[in-house]
């Protein structure tokens, strides 16, 4: 998976966790809560959906590495090289 496909896959499971987010409105290099209203259930909602999507293991003290689809996508690209 290429890094576009990650980002685009990450932008679809935050509008599945966050209906009320538009995906055209992320700013990719910005932290979620600072950009919606986006608290830490959200936050578990989403780092599950990553979870589950890309097949990886992610510990709550890892959840602060999803806290931007920067972030994220960069975090996912080395977990699933990693498992592969």
């Amino acid at each position: 998976m290429d890094p576009n496909e990650i980002r685009t896959k990450l932008i679809s499971l935050l509008t599945t966790v966050a209906p009320d987010i538009e995906p055209q409105s992320v700013d990719p290099a910005l932290a979620l809560r600072d950009q919606f209203d986006f608290d830490s259930m959200d936050a578990l909602h989403f780092a599950t959906a990553v979870s589950e999507a890309f097949g990886i293991e992610i510990a709550e003290t890892e959840y602060s590495e999803l806290a931007s689809i920067e972030s994220a996508g960069s975090f996912v690209a080395a977990r699933v090289a990693h498992a592969h």
